[in-house]
């Protein structure tokens, strides 16, 4: 039957939406009418209905008589077991704790028993009648379950009187078989060293075999973990006292007999054996050592002499090459292309490490490190050029070589080109007339020959690197690079004290410095050429250094001029030309002063010349001498008055500096043109020993040579303190203007 709406039966049958009034009983009829209609729809549902309703009912009622009924003997079982089960249920509960803490009680006593039984067992059989019957691993493996029972014992057998008895004699037991354990192994393996200062000899005495006596002792040992600390204690003493040294010192590796060896090590200075004689003795030593320890162990399946490898292994052979098969790397080319020679004897050694089973794993190799040859090769050459180049930047400066070239052409005949290409031309051209031919020679000097040493083990080092992979060539270029860094800090340091002190020692080494940087301005070039096609990645170049180096000898000779000028200056000021205004004589230490200024300059005459370039030495030797006579012009120039005597006595000093200071150099002629003050000084020994006409006639109104060399105010100066005020002078002075 469809849903049947009341609300809209009403609204849309009973009840007109458009009538304002109605009344109740009008609609009564109408209401009445539906619900008789709808009576008699809902019969013909069901009528129509597939449902048997008077079954359902029926059916309905007989369910509920039913479960009435089971609800009734529901509530008398109920009853019942309130009344006569329960009571059962609870007696039946306390008969059960009951019998459980009884069968708890017989299972401790039975575990007890077992415990006691096993322990006893156990004793008896350590301790059979009639002697030892069984072998040592049978006896410690019964010693160690005993001992688990001791350790972990049931509960309540700690509390037996038997109990401590027991864990002391198991404990005993125990430790008794391990001692003797250690002291069959101290038997069979004995070592020790005997040392010395200069000769330490090492003992070993193996007399392991494969008789069951030895296997028990092993086994035993294994089984109680305490043969990898004994291995492991012999491997240790066998890698610190005997491998080492054999790597580092003469040592002589002997075997007496089968089962005792000597090795003999010698401390020798300034020895360390070649990689031949350490792989043999390394053969012998280990030769023996395996025909002992060559024994495998039931439990770990591996043989002693593997034991040793597996604790040693990886340091024994990264020792062996860092000690021994790292010196064989050459450090020249040619000895590196016959090196298979050394790789085939390590070769044949490593076969008999894996041989003897020393080395376990397959995948491990001494040959590693020739992998690596390029690098270790470039490692090696490169520390040796170091240590060579320190060696002979240690050398001492005054060993000394003549070099360079007498006369250094000025001008240079035009170098004609081949080029095509106008703009290559060009370029070349502005080249020839921009860069002097002087900047590729070098002057005639003096060098240490240890600067030339340098240069050439230098070359060497090029010569080298244009021959190898590019890995060793950047290597060694490097390496050339550094050594020129390295010279700023050897040289200076080394020879500090000569080079503060002795004057021959700073030319020397101001023309070492000139001398490598000239060489480094083209160095580069050289070896450039040589190596054109290959792809570097970087700029061969040693140009940049070149300043570097030229600052080092300026910095040096600079500090050494400075030394002479306070020489000079404090020769002067610790006598009486320092105090001529106080003085109406001076006393003898001012010529004294002056002398010894002159010697001074005599001094570093003889030991310059020749050494320094020419032209160098005339700059050098008139910087000071211009210093040495402003000093003295100075003294005088300053002073308000001076008397008769005394400027007598500053005429004849200074006459003998005007007739010492020529034979400076090496023509008399160079004063004139590099010491600017050299005409001062004359005229100033003109004016201490002349009149006033004299100087009258000198200055010649302003365009005589005193005018030339004296200010105005000196020269008035001067003759204020050297003439007395007469109405000559004054007439002078006015003319002075």
């Amino acid at each position: 039957m469809e849903d049947y709406d009341v609300d809209e039966i009403l609204r849309t049958r009973i009840i007109d939406v458009d009538e304002s009034k109605w009344k109740p009983s009008d609609k009564i009829p109408l209401i009445t009418k539906e619900i008789e209609q709808m009576k008699a729809e809902m019969r013909t549902f069901l009528k129509d209905s597939n449902f048997d309703l008077a079954s359902v009912l029926s059916e309905g009622r007989e369910l509920t008589a039913e479960s009435k009924s089971l609800l009734e003997e529901m509530e008398a079982c109920e009853a019942e077991i309130d009344k006569e089960t329960l009571p059962e249920i609870l007696k039946s509960m306390d008969n059960y704790d009951m019998l459980k803490k009884e069968l708890e009680s017989v299972n401790f006593s039975i575990n007890i028993l077992e415990d006691v039984l096993r322990i006893g067992t156990l004793l008896k059989s350590l301790n059979p009648d009639g002697g030892e019957v069984q072998s040592i691993v049978k006896s410690i493996g019964i010693a160690t379950e005993l001992m688990k029972y001791i350790e972990h014992p049931a509960e309540g057998v700690q509390d037996l009187q038997l109990f401590d008895n027991t864990k002391t004699l198991a404990s005993l037991f125990k430790e008794t078989y391990i001692q003797n354990m250690s002291s069959s192994w101290d038997q069979m393996v004995k070592y020790n060293t005997k040392p010395g200062t200069e000769v330490a000899i090492v003992e070993l005495t193996l007399t392991l075999d494969k008789t069951i006596h030895t296997l028990d002792v092993l086994d035993a040992m294994c089984k109680v973990n305490k043969l990898n600390d004994k291995v492991v204690k012999f491997a240790q003493f066998l890698y610190r006292e005997v491998l080492i040294p054999i790597m580092r010192y003469d040592c002589v590796v002997f075997a007496e007999t089968d089962t005792y060896m000597t090795v003999t090590i010698t401390y020798r200075e300034n020895y360390k054996p070649n990689y031949m004689e350490v792989i043999g003795n390394l053969r012998l030593l280990l030769h023996f050592i395996n025909n002992r320890f060559n024994i495998e162990v039931s439990k770990k399946k591996i043989p002693l002499i593997t034991m040793i490898g597996k604790q040693i292994g990886v340091e024994f052979t990264d020792k062996l090459i860092r000690e021994c098969l790292l010196d064989t790397i050459p450090h020249n080319i040619n000895d590196l292309h016959t090196y298979g020679k050394v790789t085939n004897v390590v070769e044949d050694f490593e076969r008999f490490l894996y041989h003897i089973k020393f080395f376990h794993d397959e995948e491990f190799s001494i040959l590693d490190y020739v992998r690596n040859i390029d690098v270790l090769f470039a490692t090696k050459s490169s520390l040796y050029y170091f240590e060579t180049a320190r060696t002979i930047m240690m050398k001492d400066l005054s060993l000394s070589m003549s070099i360079g070239v007498e006369n250094i052409p000025e001008d240079s005949d035009k170098v004609e080109s081949k080029s095509k290409d106008q703009t290559v031309e060009q370029a070349l051209d502005e080249l020839h007339h921009n860069i002097p031919k002087s900047l590729f020679y070098f002057p005639r000097c003096m060098i240490s020959k240890s600067a030339q040493e340098l240069l050439d083990l230098l070359y060497v080092l090029m010569e080298q690197a244009v021959q190898c992979s590019d890995v060793v060539c950047r290597k060694l270029y490097l390496t050339a690079r550094f050594i020129f860094e390295l010279y700023d800090a050897v040289v200076p340091y080394h020879h500090e004290n000569f080079l503060q002190n002795i004057p021959q020692y700073v030319a020397l080494f101001h023309n070492n410095c000139m001398y490598l940087a000239h060489n480094l301005q083209t160095f580069g070039d050289k070896w450039l050429n040589l190596m054109e096609g290959r792809q570097l990645g970087y700029l061969i170049n040693f140009v940049d250094l070149t300043p570097k180096l030229r600052e080092l000898g300026y910095r040096h000779l600079t500090m050494h001029m400075q030394q002479q000028r306070k020489q000079i200056l404090d020769n002067i000021r610790s006598s009486d030309l320092n105090c001529i205004v106080v003085k109406d004589v001076l006393g003898d230490n001012a010529e004294a002063a002056i002398r010894q200024c002159l010697r001074q300059l005599h001094l570093l005459k003889n030991v310059w010349i020749g050494v320094f370039p020419s032209n160098v030495f005339i700059k050098l030797m008139a910087t000071l001498v211009n210093m040495f006579i402003d000093e003295l012009i100075h003294r005088v120039c300053t002073v308000e008055d001076i008397s008769m005597e005394m400027a007598t006595q500053l005429n004849e000093m200074y006459s003998l500096v005007v007739q010492k200071v020529p034979t400076l150099f090496p023509d008399g002629t160079d004063v004139n043109e590099y010491v600017k003050s050299w005409m001062k000084l004359q005229e100033l020994v003109f004016v201490l020993g002349g009149s006033l006409k004299d100087i009258e006639l000198h200055w010649n109104d302003g365009t005589g040579p005193l005018a030339e060399h004296f200010t105005t105010k000196e020269l008035r100066s001067l003759i204020k303190a050297l003439f007395q005020n007469t109405q000559f002078r004054a007439n002078l002075l006015s003319k002075i203007k």
